[in-house]
């Protein structure tokens, strides 16, 4: 262990270094495993704050057989509310010096608070997130995000870049800024988003810290439209932020953003590429590879809408000192000529073909 983490450890205070943050809406199912993933971590300087938001299922009995056997679980039981409103809870309570989220059925690594300590210290960030694997309904995939803090910035201009229930982040980040409780479907996003605007430095552990498990009922799967809206509204915000303060054309956001959209053929590409020059011109490094990574997927999906795509993708490529794979000519040039739109079968299995010659190389 960090040699600065094992003297905050032996120090003589009592208050816990972390407080672990979980909240509980009838998850009897997977309710244990994700517990015993904490109460098994190699570094054991936490509190374990768990509130039952009003389950109607057998969660409140596990939880309460937990807190007899753990002194270092605080349980709290109260009528629902929602997620964001329980996270802003369990901030109010922690006396840790940092939050570590977990979600009642996912699975933390033994080493995951440990190694994220360490990441912290190294980086001086304020929210670490780490890679994830997902498992259970669907295939097994590992899910990696961006490590420095203005690749993380950038990656947010498409995407959440954090995984939730993998992050460990100051208590003084909630204490400003709080989770939205009302948009609270996609509370995730906007308090990243929050944060950036507001300064605090963000990295990700690139490693497996967290196992994420996929099941129908999980709350994400089921307010999925809710969350895209809201996640539509966050991204928005956030280009015009980054936009404005870089002294980009606002003007140019709406062409690329329709791109998102499946409907999102008549997006004016000339713009689209004036709109991406400025950020690939504003960024180095990992930054530069994230927007040149997001931008050949928004490419992809524009294809069948512009004869040139594969000539304007090379030009970028070439003029920001980007590798030109053949495979992305490939199948930009494909989606071109047979006019193959984002929405089809044909356009999904072609991408897979795609992902799959991008794996060999």
């Amino acid at each position: 262990m960090d040699n600065t983490i094992s003297a905050v450890v032996s120090s003589a205070n009592s208050v816990p270094l972390i407080s672990v943050a979980l909240p509980v809406y009838n998850g009897e199912q997977h309710l244990a495993e994700s517990i015993e993933s904490i109460l098994g971590q190699s570094f054991s300087d936490f509190e374990f704050i768990i509130i039952n938001d009003g389950s109607t299922d057998g969660s409140l009995e596990i939880l309460r057989k937990y807190e007899q056997a753990h002194p270092c679980i605080r349980l709290v039981s109260r009528e629902n509310r929602n997620v964001a409103a329980t996270l802003n809870e369990i901030a109010q309570m922690a006396r840790g010096e940092w939050i570590a989220r977990i979600d009642q059925d996912d699975i933390a690594v033994p080493d995951r608070f440990e190694k994220q300590l360490q990441w912290l210290a190294h980086t001086g960030a304020d929210i670490c997130g780490s890679w994830i694997r997902t498992f259970g309904a669907g295939s097994e995939l590992v899910i990696s995000h961006a490590q420095s803090d203005a690749a993380v910035k950038m990656e947010m201009l498409f995407c959440s870049p954090l995984a939730h229930p993998s992050v460990m982040m100051r208590k003084s980040v909630l204490s400003q800024l709080q989770y939205n409780e009302v948009g609270w479907q996609a509370e995730d996003y906007d308090l990243w988003v929050r944060a950036a605007e507001a300064g605090w430095k963000m990295t990700n552990v690139p490693e497996v810290l967290l196992r994420y498990r996929q099941h129908a009922n999980q709350i994400s799967t089921k307010s999925n439209r809710a969350q895209q809206s809201l996640s539509c509204s966050i991204r928005r915000r956030y280009w015009h932020y980054v936009f404005t303060r870089l002294q980009l054309d606002v003007s140019l956001i709406d062409e690329v953003l329709k791109l998102r959209d499946a409907e999102g053929q008549n997006a004016d590409m000339d713009r689209v590429v004036c709109a991406f020059s400025g950020l690939l011109s504003h960024s180095e490094g990992e930054a530069r590879l994230v927007v040149f990574d997001h931008m050949r997927r928004l490419f992809i999906r524009a294809a069948a809408a512009c004869p040139n795509s594969a000539t304007r993708w090379q030009r970028l490529c070439k003029q920001y000192e980007y590798p030109v794979k053949k495979e992305t000519l490939l199948i930009l040039w494909l989606l071109s000529v047979l006019r193959i739109g984002p929405d089809g079968r044909v356009f999904h299995r072609l991408k897979a073909f795609y992902l799959s010659l991008l794996a060999r190389f």
